[in-house]
């Protein structure tokens, strides 16, 4: 019976150093998350027609941004590189009776 006792308590020690070692894990990716001010934020100003409405936008590879937008009645997709701050292409879907390109 002391055996188990034994054997019980050393279990439970093991499981509470393996939580307070994951705390502690938790706990540093916090602190790199809260350190905001540390880093330097790359900020982009991008202006758009005031008639335009933007509908989702995301980020793909190579830190471009894909933003969608429904302008004039047709699909306008805007493709961006946020490292040279430029507009890469602007793609116009229009509605049709078939796909081609214009």
């Amino acid at each position: 019976m002391g055996l188990l006792i034994i054997l019980g308590l050393f279990v439970l020690f093991i499981g509470l150093s393996n939580s307070y070692n994951k705390l502690e894990r938790s706990e540093k990716s916090k602190n790199n998350i809260l350190n905001l001010d540390e880093q330097k934020i790359n900020m982009l100003n991008f202006v758009q027609p005031t008639s335009a409405q933007l509908i989702s936008s995301s980020l793909g590879q190579d830190n471009e941004i894909l933003l969608r937008y429904l302008y004039e009645g047709n699909n306008v997709f805007v493709i961006l590189n946020s490292k040279t701050r430029q507009i890469r292409s602007i793609m116009t879907v229009k509605k049709g009776t078939q796909f081609s390109l214009d």
